[in-house]
């Protein structure tokens, strides 16, 4: 995991034409000081850190459009690919399955953090 600290708030951008970049994870700096090369110090700011797979500090996501449907499906595709989830899904009824309580588990576990990307994706968007 990457870390890079910024001077002002990121949010996301088109990476593709089916990809975008997000900055995720953001942690708020107050009473920054920026490294400076002239002989003064500058001035403390507040800065923002965000971390991410990439060098920037940001996440690559599968998504065609910037709606919050899509961010949340790139971000759930981030740890279970689309076939993953299916089988997930498809696991749920198999309650005769002597596997049930572990199929039961692994939708509990998908749908958990469903809702951890709902949230994440809800401060992407908000304003």
């Amino acid at each position: 995991m990457n870390r890079k600290i910024y001077l002002e708030r990121k949010k996301y951008v088109r990476y593709t034409d089916s990809q975008f970049l997000v900055y995720l994870n953001e942690e708020i700096i107050p009473d920054y000081v920026p490294e400076s090369h002239e002989e003064q110090t500058p001035d403390p700011v507040t800065a923002y850190a965000y971390s991410g797979n990439l060098e920037d500090g940001g996440t690559i996501i599968e998504a065609k459009n910037d709606t919050e449907e899509e961010f949340i499906s790139g971000l759930v595709k981030l740890r279970y690919s689309q076939e993953s989830q299916l089988a997930i899904i498809l696991n749920k009824d198999k309650v005769n399955d002597d596997k049930a309580e572990e199929h039961a588990a692994e939708l509990q576990a998908m749908q958990t953090y469903r809702d951890v990307c709902k949230g994440i994706v809800g401060l992407l968007f908000a304003e």
